[in-house]
């Protein structure tokens, strides 16, 4: 069940981190922030994969960033649709 709602999911989570500001943010971090909006640990780490499949997400990529990631534009604007 936690995969069929994986689209819905990551654009939720996408849609919290671009409202509190953390478009670059450690995965703990992007974790915690989709905990705050209800998604439980099934839905996390499934809307976090869809998200990346889809290239709305990627690595971070500045320094030594292990486990940074970072919206894309592509991932705003999925947000917005």
């Amino acid at each position: 069940m936690a995969s069929q709602n994986a689209p819905a999911n990551a654009k939720r989570l996408l849609k919290a981190l671009i409202d509190r500001g953390n478009p670059v943010a450690p995965e703990i971090r992007i974790s915690q922030v989709a905990a705050d909006t209800g998604l439980n640990e099934g839905e996390i780490r499934p809307a976090i994969k869809y998200a990346k499949a889809q290239g709305w997400l990627e690595d971070a990529k500045f320094g030594h960033t292990r486990g940074w990631l970072s919206i894309k534009p592509s991932g705003k604007a999925a947000v917005k649709s």
